[in-house]
């Protein structure tokens, strides 16, 4: 980790410190989604896969959407009004975040406070009242309410766009 930047105990001690509701629970580590799928938590929250994009501009977005969509590239493009959009690579993730491959979620945004990365969460998403994120580090997983989430985007000055966004379509 970045050491100008928080790590999961800063998080976590952030949320208690506003007093935004939220569990949290160790894990052994995952670097995915199908790793993730196979955790057995005693805490309940929608699993949500986490992307870091960047456009050929240099724009950088969190795209938030459900745990087994997969993202039609070229037409979210065009939902964020950008052009050409890439994953992120780890050093980019490292020098916007300070976090480490697998360990994505909005709580990383704690540590954008130059405001670089634009999140955009999937409107799918839109009517779940839990959602599951890592605290910076993949070894854990917090449980936040749609209310918590809000109020931690409120208190770092991050809001989201929630939108919709278009799933590729099958062969």
């Amino acid at each position: 980790m970045n050491d100008d930047m928080a790590g999961k105990d800063e998080v976590l001690k952030f949320l208690e410190a506003r007093q935004i509701p939220f569990s949290c629970e160790d894990h052994d580590p995952v670097l995915n989604m199908a790793e993730s799928g196979t955790l057995t938590l005693s805490i309940v929250g929608a699993r949500c896969k986490n992307l870091l994009l960047r456009d050929r501009k240099g724009h950088d977005f969190l795209v938030v959407t459900t745990a087994a969509k997969s993202l039609d590239l070229g037409e979210l493009s065009e939902t964020l009004g950008s052009k050409r959009l890439s994953f992120a690579s780890a050093d980019r993730l490292f020098e916007l975040l300070g976090i480490r491959t697998g360990s994505l979620s909005p709580l990383a945004l704690i540590n954008d406070e130059a405001k670089r990365v634009r999140l955009v969460i999937d409107a799918e998403l839109a009517g779940e009242e839990t959602f599951l994120f890592h605290p910076l580090e993949n070894d854990a997983s917090v449980s936040l309410s749609r209310s918590s989430l809000d109020s931690f985007l409120r208190s770092i000055e991050h809001p989201a766009d929630w939108l919709p966004l278009a799933a590729k379509k099958s062969a």
